[in-house]
């Protein structure tokens, strides 16, 4: 597929997770749907006086849907659950709850007094920065497994998920 033939349908498919998605088409297509959140993420003003920033996640995430779909149809491409394009995102969403937690808890333990409040509140901060940096590893290696399920040449077969690209085959 072209990169302009790819780029075009990657957009008109963008509220559609059945079928499939070849190679070319979701290589040629990611990195154009990748420059919307990324340019949305950077343009939003990003308060902490807001609940947690939630609208602005909202955005972002609502900006990652034309990624989210052609990754789905990607992983279907090679037999795999389509549901796994999430896992990608799960460190940056670790990070940014983390980030979330240890501010908001801090925040708290400054408006408290004496010394037993200013320890405990630390030594609850380390745990929770050690079951961040845990779960943020763990989500990597699982991102990186399916970004890597992504490279993996189509399934020439039809599987459970239709038939490939240019026709049925037996």
């Amino acid at each position: 597929m072209v990169p302009m033939q790819a780029i075009s349908t990657g957009f008109r498919k963008t509220f559609v997770c059945s079928g499939r998605a070849t190679r070319s088409e979701f290589w040629w297509f990611a990195p154009v749907a990748l420059v919307l959140p990324i340019v949305t993420a950077t343009q939003l003003k990003w308060q902490k006086a807001e609940i947690w920033g939630i609208w602005q996640l909202f955005v972002v995430m609502v900006a990652c849907v034309p990624l989210l779909s052609a990754m789905s149809r990607r992983l279907q491409d090679t037999g795999e659950e389509g549901r796994q394009a999430f896992y990608p995102f799960m460190p940056l969403i670790i990070l940014w709850l983390g980030y979330q937690v240890t501010y908001w808890l801090g925040f708290v333990l400054l408006a408290g007094s004496g010394f037993g409040i200013l320890f405990l509140g630390l030594f609850v901060i380390v745990l929770i920065a050690a079951a961040l940096l845990i779960g943020f590893i763990t989500s990597a290696l699982v991102a990186a497994n399916v970004l890597g399920m992504m490279l993996v040449a189509s399934d020439p077969q039809s599987n459970r998920f239709g038939a490939p690209e240019g026709g049925v085959t037996p």
